[in-house]
């Protein structure tokens, strides 16, 4: 790998400079846009107060836009829950998002609990057209659909969510301040792999969808993976119908068969995978025996950009350590949560699920 590129990235990655916030261009109202499902709507001025449904609160924490939120769903209230505030880093950077009006739950938004906080826009991450137009006629508030997308595959779309938003809420700079950066990671990470012959043959476990799973709770096209260009056995492995965004439970003999090199193991589904690990069927995996088993952070579906780019540099560290020789993994978090949400975490997430680390199997 040429090291001078590298440094040249990794510098520009980490001097990204915060851009003033542009004041609201009124001259650019009123205006209409078309959100993630092709629906047009439009405004009559710039949107100062606004309410983030069913997954959008991140991406609006990641534009800078979180203390013109007005009013969260019932589970952003509920400090113990892993849907609720543990783990998710705009809501452990943002504490005070707990302390606001709730306007109803993620499936039931409570029409006359909106009007109450009055938002000039809802931001939704998921739900049919008709939810979003019989929200808009009972509020009588413009309602967006975004999509927090992911860093692989989908990246195109949580990039057209940033720009959404920030055209609606006059934030244009600090949405294309997020893509640069994110760009110049991906690179990076492509630049470091990019001549490597042989790619390991990786597999995680310990996902979370719906409920808690361990060892063959994992995910197919796991962005982490893709970024890495690495061989993850799950995405030849046959999904169930019950998968939920790429994640499904493998079967045992499948996962015994393609025998991964290292595992890594999601921390909100650790302890039943040490359960499952200390199964006589998984002692003889070459992971296990070689001591190949990793501990990573939790994210939510992928769509957590901070937790997810912290995840594949640590990922590099373990499987190529020469090409990430570079990479200090705590102050790379800390680095990352800085950007995306004005705090360094990696402490708390350390406190709360144990950080990246190996993981003792036997």
């Amino acid at each position: 790998m040429n090291k001078a590129i590298s440094a040249l990235l990794i510098i520009a990655l980490f001097l990204v400079f915060d851009l003033p916030h542009p004041a609201f261009a009124d001259a650019a109202f009123p205006l209409t846009v078309t959100d993630l499902k092709g629906r047009q709507v439009t405004f009559a001025a710039p949107a100062k107060r606004i309410v983030a449904l069913r997954g959008a609160l991140g991406t609006v924490c990641y534009m800078q836009l979180c203390d013109q939120v007005v009013g969260v769903e019932d589970l952003e209230a509920r400090p113990l829950e892993w849907l609720g505030s543990v783990g998710r880093s705009y809501r452990l950077a943002h504490p005070q998002l707990g302390e606001l009006p709730i306007i109803g739950s993620r499936n039931q938004p409570d029409p006359e609990r909106l009007l109450a906080v009055k938002p000039d826009v809802i931001f939704a991450g998921s739900g049919d057209v008709r939810f979003a137009n019989n929200l808009q006629q009972k509020t009588g508030t413009p309602v967006l659909f975004v999509d927090n997308g992911d860093l692989a595959d989908r990246r195109s779309k949580f990039y057209q969510s940033l720009r959404l938003i920030g055209t609606v809420c006059g934030r244009e700079q600090r949405a294309e301040q997020i893509i640069k950066r994110i760009d110049l990671a991906v690179t990076d990470l492509r630049q470091r792999v990019q001549n490597i012959p042989e790619k390991p043959s990786v597999y995680v476990g310990g996902m979370n969808f719906r409920v808690a799973h361990g060892l063959t709770g994992t995910s197919a096209a796991y962005p982490p993976f893709l970024l890495l260009d690495i061989n993850n056995i799950a995405d030849s492995a046959q999904a169930n119908e019950n998968s939920v965004k790429g994640r499904f439970l493998i079967d045992a003999e499948t996962l015994l068969k393609a025998d991964p090199e290292t595992l890594f193991i999601c921390e909100s589904g650790l302890e039943l995978a040490l359960q499952d690990l200390k199964k006589p069927i998984y002692r003889h995996m070459k992971a296990v025996v070689n001591r190949r088993v990793f501990g990573v952070v939790p994210h939510y579906y992928a769509a957590s950009p901070d937790t997810v780019l912290a995840e594949t540099y640590y990922m590099g560290t373990v499987l190529f350590p020469e090409q990430f020789a570079d990479i200090d993994v705590p102050a790379m978090a800390d680095d990352w949560y800085r950007f995306f949400v004005g705090k360094p975490l990696y402490a708390e997430m350390f406190r709360i699920f144990g950080g990246f680390r190996p993981i003792e199997a036997n």
